[in-house]
């Protein structure tokens, strides 16, 4: 076949963020909100918003999302004398890997199928 791109190398560099976005559906202040709590460990929203500088609204809607794709959790701490908040955790990014490595083998495998069941 002729006129096709050579689709054996990706057309351009892809960053850790662009393999979230794509795999993950993720906006790119989520992905920057998951790679900083990997590198610090756990956080509150207080301390999101005080080095993102957002809204509070805005870190807790990326943390909401960021909790269903399942890349943190959440700990509750109780105050002494009343109340709680939350501390945030990422998912190690070593098993973030393993997961992308398995859904990309899954949907090729996927693809695979379908292209050979195509028919002319």
């Amino acid at each position: 076949m002729k006129n096709l791109p050579d689709i054996k190398t990706p057309f351009r560099e892809m960053s850790v963020v662009d393999i979230m976005r794509c795999m993950f559906g993720l906006k790119n202040f989520e992905t920057q909100i998951y790679l900083e709590l990997v590198n610090r460990g756990s956080m509150t929203v207080n301390d999101l918003v005080r080095d993102f500088g957002k809204d509070r609204s805005t870190v807790q809607r990326a943390l909401q999302n960021l909790i269903i794709a399942g890349l943190i959790h959440r700990e509750q701490r109780n105050i002494k004398h009343g109340g709680y908040y939350y501390v945030y955790h990422a998912t190690p990014f070593s098993e973030l890997k393993d997961t992308m490595k398995e859904s990309i083998r899954k949907w090729c495998d996927t693809v695979i199928k379908w292209i050979d069941e195509l028919n002319p």
